[in-house]
């Protein structure tokens, strides 16, 4: 997906709130926004987003001399989502499709993400949660047995991981796979927003039903010409591929290969683009 015009108010948006995280001084943050601004006026509109904003985000992690602006939101958002799957499990085992139930749960998850927003809100996280066991019940059943099957009959599948909160729902995923498969779960090579890089897969309980490995990229999606030979090889010959998050969308929705994309609406840009309607939460094959 290239960039739009559109996209560009977002980049800026963000770029501003993720430098008040390390630093209140303005006169700091208008240097970093011209450096910004000047990388914008030549950024070529064929790149995703994702692209564009790896590019925003290593000006703010230099010129503010913090590698991961993001930690403690990250840490905030792994504690908060490790006390909200102590709930989840207990609703997948007890629903009448756990594996259905545990999908609703890891697209639910996909709402504790600081890209769009930098700042925690408890009310539409609650809210993204509670809507999980509704939509669990309401998902094309069809779709859901396909993507089980699938994986039941796999050797390797592969998942792309979005968002450190986010990760601790994708072990409960795993957790209710077919236990015929090996799994790899793909992380961020170094940090950028709050996507989950290695520290995080293992504080999230990953480590324990998954290999974890990076992409080798800094790159908020997964864009493949800057990924690593390694990950290449895994995406490339693994039989099942599942992406998390509206990044790994952007960055891959146009990919040859398939690939199962699991997330939530929440750019109008996208929305517009593709007829989804903003919020919706997607279970897609391309």
């Amino acid at each position: 997906m290239r960039t739009s015009l559109d996209c560009l108010s977002c980049i800026v948006r963000q770029a501003i709130a993720s430098s008040r995280l390390v630093t209140k001084d303005e006169i700091t943050i208008l240097e970093i926004m011209k450096m910004v601004f000047q990388k914008l006026s030549i950024i070529n509109l064929l790149l995703t987003p994702p692209e564009i904003v790896q590019e925003v985000h290593a000006i703010i992690r230099k010129e503010l001399n913090d590698i991961d602006p993001f930690l403690s939101l990250k840490q905030m958002s792994i504690q908060r989502a490790l006390k909200l799957a102590e709930a989840a499990k207990i609703s997948i085992k007890t629903s009448k499709n756990p594996f259905a139930s545990a999908i609703a749960f890891a697209i639910a998850g996909n709402i504790i993400d600081f890209g769009m927003k930098s700042e925690w809100n408890e009310e539409i996280i609650s809210e993204s949660f509670s809507k999980a066991l509704d939509y669990a019940n309401c998902i094309d059943h069809e779709t859901v047995n396909r993507i089980y099957h699938e994986i039941d009959h796999a050797k390797t599948v592969l998942i792309l991981g979005d968002n450190a909160g986010e990760s601790v729902f994708d072990r409960l995923l795993i957790e209710n796979f077919p236990q015929n498969s090996t799994i790899f779960y793909a992380v961020k090579s170094s940090p950028v927003i709050n996507d989950v890089t290695l520290n995080e897969a293992i504080d999230s309980g990953l480590d324990k039903v998954a290999t974890i490995i990076s992409n080798g990229a800094d790159i908020p999606g997964t864009v493949l010409s800057k990924c690593s030979a390694d990950f290449i090889q895994v995406f490339n010959t693994a039989d099942v591929v599942i992406s998390k998050g509206q990044g790994n969308f952007e960055t891959l929705n146009e990919e040859k290969r398939k690939i199962w994309f699991l997330f939530q609406v929440k750019c109008s840009v996208i929305a517009k683009h593709y007829n989804y309607r903003l919020g919706d939460w997607m279970i897609l094959e391309k």
